[in-house]
């Protein structure tokens, strides 16, 4: 924790002002961030704010939510899968990772660097009167809500991967001793924090921005992350009313009439009603390692646009479609004319055209274009990634009306939204108790945010509620487990709901047990 700490000091620089530092022999020395005799202007602040938001890329590329942090939400579960060029990917996707693994490393990483941002943020803004500089406290409230937010979602994302993580709510002028070796805090404790965070940014966020800021936080966008929370958590009433909270105020689904889902993640789709938070790529030419994202360039193979190929999804997956469904036409690759003049078939048993040799080739996988690559070789992806949309917020109070009073007429609606846009039937209401009603709603929430990063936040819940808490993996264990190349990888011994704590925190972090890591791997 001690070198993430002086890494992100390093990094908020960007945005803030010169960091100098030195070492003298083995003896590391970190100093501040900023100079508060200096930065007392509101701009300041903004310039704080700013640092913060390009944490979510870390960099760019593969940092964060430009790539890596999807590598942990996608790879173990049922839907992405891995080719062997994908190396450490080929770890998470087959239930073989360890602390060394070098991605859960990275994302450890990057999640404690934009705490360290948001709380360095969050100090120097505090320390500014906005008021008698020009601006307004209510600017000054917003942009402590921004950082305030970011904050909770980097939280949201330590705690879905770890559990228990060390809490961090103030800036290193304020450290004691103990902060440079922060212990592990109980999950619950880091959510309570969460909440109270995301409550004030609730409170003082503006419900939006101006088209050319749509990945600023909005009061929707800390309402939805209020009601992803609550999801988690099973308090179905609190998650209900929070989706609720951010349903009227503006945003929608992107209708068949404006192109569809497949238009939305369109590159040259830059605002969109249906966005609630997203990572915002540049559309410059070489942006790659600044501000774009890989997945364009891993969600496509060689032959189709010259990709990598990383994110192979099943064709088990292809196969749950129907055939009339619009996310399957056009946002996964059952057809296409590769490089190589040879039509790319989906094998008829899993539901394409199939064909035979040698003008088309069957096969293996399939590949999902929201992430479209425009065949540039310096591979940066220009769309923005979608954080947090509208369509998660109807799906997710439909599923919590369904926990609280089993199937009702309500939850059918917010659920055929969804389906219709897709150009599929409505449900209709009768024949569903609970349960088939949850099944119905998962089996939509796989189709509809694949390679979102939401599927393995939802096998776990989804075996929470299907065993009242019992067996969180009892879902992950029937999807995951027959997919694997080999299913004794999978081990009842280990908690697959968390992620081994990374071996270079457990080595520089003094707090850490040796056994820290019991449990959590084979």
């Amino acid at each position: 924790m001690k070198n993430i700490i002086k890494i992100s000091a390093v990094a908020c620089c960007v945005a803030l002002a010169t960091v100098s530092s030195c070492n003298k022999g083995l003896k590391d020395e970190t100093f501040s961030v900023y100079d508060e005799s200096k930065l007392t202007n509101p701009e300041n602040g903004n310039q704080a704010v700013i640092g913060a938001y390009a944490a979510l890329k870390d960099n760019g590329g593969y940092g964060y939510y430009a790539g890596f942090l999807y590598w942990l939400y996608e790879y173990p579960v049922d839907v992405v899968t891995t080719t062997i060029t994908s190396r450490q990917g080929v770890q998470l996707d087959q239930l073989t990772y360890d602390a060394s693994n070098s991605v859960i490393n990275d994302v450890w990483t990057s999640i404690f660097k934009m705490i360290s941002r948001c709380n360095e943020a969050e100090e120097l803004i505090n320390n500014i009167d906005y008021a008698t500089k020009g601006s307004t406290n209510t600017l000054k409230q917003q942009n402590i809500g921004e950082v305030r937010f970011l904050r909770a979602l980097a939280y949201y994302d330590a705690t879905s991967i770890w559990g228990n993580v060390p809490l961090i709510l103030k800036s290193s002028s304020h450290f004691t001793t103990e902060d440079q070796n922060p212990k592990l805090v109980d999950k619950a404790e880091v959510e309570a924090a969460m909440i109270t965070d995301l409550e004030f940014a609730a409170a003082n966020l503006p419900e939006s921005y101006p088209a050319n800021e749509v990945a600023r936080a909005t009061s929707g966008a800390a309402k939805g992350l209020l009601a992803r929370l609550y999801m988690r958590r099973g308090e179905w009433q609190k998650a209900a009313d929070a989706a609720l909270s951010v349903m009227n105020k503006g945003y929608d689904l992107r209708t068949k009439a404006e192109g569809g889902l497949s238009s939305m993640f369109n590159t040259n789709n830059r605002s969109d009603n249906e966005f609630i938070f997203v990572l915002k790529s540049s559309n410059e030419a070489g942006a790659y390692g600044i501000n774009s994202n890989s997945f364009g360039i891993n969600s496509t193979p060689w032959d189709l646009n010259r990709g990598y190929g990383n994110f192979p999804i099943h064709l088990e997956f292809y196969a749950l479609f129907d055939k009339t469904d619009d996310r399957r036409n056009t946002l996964l690759t059952g057809s296409y004319q590769t490089l190589y003049g040879q039509t790319m078939n989906v094998p008829v048993e899993y539901g394409g055209l199939g064909g035979d040799a040698p003008d088309v080739v069957l096969a293996k996988y399939v590949y999902n274009l929201k992430y479209p690559h425009v065949n540039n070789y310096n591979y940066a992806g220009f769309n923005n990634v979608t954080i947090l949309r509208y369509a998660d917020i109807l799906m997710m109070r439909a599923e919590a009306l369904n926990e609280l009073n089993g199937p009702n007429a309500e939850s059918i609606s917010l659920i055929n939204q969804i389906r219709e846009r897709s150009n599929l039937p409505g449900l209709t209401l009768s024949g569903y108790t609970k349960e088939t009603l949850r099944n119905a709603i998962f089996d939509e929430r796989n189709k509809e945010f694949f390679m979102e990063g939401r599927r393995r936040e939802d096998l776990i819940r989804w075996g929470k509620s299907a065993t009242n808490g019992a067996d969180p993996l009892l879902k992950f264990r029937e999807k995951v487990v027959p997919l694997l190349r080999d299913a004794n990888t999978y081990s009842s011994a280990v908690d697959y709901t968390v992620f081994p704590y990374p071996q270079n925190e457990i080595q520089s972090n003094t707090s850490f047990s040796a056994d820290v890591n019991k449990g959590r791997v084979k």
